[in-house]
């Protein structure tokens, strides 16, 4: 009996001095990380801006490839903003930010983030906001429509693709028309057309665009020399 009672002891003693293993397991964590709006950006104001006290639209353009980095001279080089240094004026202010990657597709919550402070710090008619986007730009302003639905009074796709299971997200208010060149080698007209119908089965305004014999890298110009596209565009309003 007291053999039996030392060994019991022993063992407890045995027990007790053996290390316990520590368990695996997650905790929740905050994080109190913030997105900084470390955007460079070119942005075009009307001519009257300065003598007027009135609120003025606003389109986003968001360049193709070829003008992303960290050069902000390369943005100048094509669409709205080359039409602007070329003496082109514009009823409304164009914030033209630069992707900072020459191969990765545009950062939006920075986009969105860098916007907003344009937005705080101009006469901008919240209403009337529009995004225009051409290549990887576009795939931009289909992004900047699923994620910032509130934001847009209109969306310009130009070459473009995107997700489309996210097009129920984007606002129903919201006006898009699309363009797309039947010879485009780069991105193929059906990653237009897809999203295209998408928007059609949600009953969403949208219309279609395509021009017979243009490619990739002429459809940008086409697009942005409709004068329907801007007479359309200044209509939309949230």
């Amino acid at each position: 009996m007291f053999r039996s009672l030392l060994l019991a002891v022993a063992l407890a003693s045995a027990a007790l001095s053996i290390p316990k293993t520590a368990l695996a397991g997650q905790t929740a964590q905050t994080s109190k990380a913030t997105i900084q709006a470390d955007r460079a950006y070119l942005l075009y104001t009307p001519s009257d801006y300065e003598t007027s006290d009135k609120a003025y639209p606003l389109v986003v353009w968001l360049h193709g490839g070829d003008q992303g980095g960290s050069d902000i001279e390369k943005v100048r080089r094509s669409g709205l903003p080359k039409l602007i240094e070329g003496g082109k004026e514009f009823p409304f202010l164009v914030f033209s930010p630069q992707n900072p990657s020459e191969e990765l597709l545009y950062p939006i919550e920075k986009v969105d983030a860098a916007l907003e402070e344009v937005i705080a710090s101009h006469r901008v008619d919240r209403s009337r906001i529009y995004v225009i986007g051409y290549s990887r730009g576009a795939f931009g302003a289909w992004a900047l429509a699923e994620q910032f639905p509130q934001r847009f009074a209109a969306v310009v796709p130009i070459a473009g693709g995107g997700n489309r299971h996210y097009l129920s997200r984007t606002n129903e208010k919201a006006a898009f028309w699309v363009f797309h060149g039947t010879d485009d080698d780069v991105i193929p007209l059906s990653d237009s057309v897809v999203l295209y119908e998408r928007l059609k089965a949600l009953k969403r305004d949208v219309r279609l665009s395509v021009l017979e014999g243009v490619d990739h890298s002429a459809i940008e110009a086409a697009t942005l020399s409709d004068g329907k596209l801007w007479e359309w565009l200044l209509n939309q309003r949230l």
